[in-house]
C-alpha cells in the first residue's frame, strides 16, 4: 500500500511540474492583437456631471463629450448658444 502512495504522490509531482512549464512557456510569448478583449473602447467624460462612458454611447459636440443631450443642451446654455 505505502509504494501505491508514494507512487501517486510522484505522478501527481510530475504532473504539476509539467502542467507549471506549460504556464511559463505560454505566458513568454508576447500577447498579440488577437488576444485583446473584444468590445474594448475608450472610455470618455461627460463634461457636465463628470460621469465616465463608453465613447461609443457619448453624445459630443466641438470636442466635448456628454452623458446624454439633455447634458448637451445645458452645456449650450452655458456657453450662451439657445
Amino acid at each position: 500500500m505505502a509504494k501505491f502512495l508514494l507512487l501517486v504522490a510522484v505522478l501527481i509531482v510530475v504532473y504539476l511540474l509539467l502542467r507549471s512549464q506549460a504556464n511559463k512557456r505560454g505566458k513568454a510569448t508576447p500577447p498579440s492583437a488577437a488576444s485583446t478583449p473584444v468590445g474594448e473602447e475608450n472610455m470618455v467624460r461627460c463634461r457636465v456631471c463628470g460621469v465616465h462612458l463608453p465613447s461609443s454611447e457619448a453624445v459630443t459636440s466641438r470636442g466635448d463629450f456628454f452623458c446624454s443631450k439633455e447634458h448637451l443642451q445645458l452645456a449650450d446654455r452655458e456657453r450662451g448658444n439657445h
